[in-house]
């Protein structure tokens, strides 16, 4: 499932010679700007994923997240980065995009990045709250991925 996303990601690790996402951030050249959670430019979200006209690329993300948490969030939105490179050109017909898919594609990318394991013996008898908590994901994360 999603060998395209392995590959993307198998790419990443060799040419960078690792994992880290503050590392692959830096040799991308993606800059993380933090902000208050209060901060209109998130628009009550964890973070968002923004390329301009030039080709500059920046994440602005929560200053108050957990920092499992905040790595997942950074390799969600390295995915958007690296997987959805053409959807600025539909995004002025919302129409066109199936955001749920483009979600469930970055939450896959953050899982498989960061060697996230979804074991089902480990977790058995647990509920999507106690697996989402353990693993330092929202719900929400977790219940896209689980569409997957």
């Amino acid at each position: 499932m999603y060998l395209w996303i392995h590959n993307t990601i198998s790419g990443l690790q060799d040419i960078y010679n690792t994992s880290n996402i503050y590392d692959l951030y830096g040799y991308l050249e993606i800059e993380i700007i933090e902000l208050d959670s209060s901060n209109i430019l998130l628009r009550k979200n964890e973070a968002f994923y923004n390329r301009d006209y030039f080709g500059n690329e920046v994440v602005f993300i929560r200053n108050d997240l957990n920092q499992q948490y905040k790595k997942f969030v950074l390799a969600h939105e390295l995915g958007h980065s690296l997987l959805h490179t053409h959807i600025y050109e539909a995004a002025f017909n919302k129409e066109l995009l199936n955001i749920g898919k483009l979600e469930r594609q970055a939450n896959y990318f953050a899982f498989k990045l960061l060697n996230i394991d979804l074991d089902p013996i480990q977790f058995e008898g647990f509920t999507i709250e106690q697996i989402a908590s353990s693993l330092y994901i929202p719900k929400s994360y977790f219940n896209v991925t689980n569409k997957i």
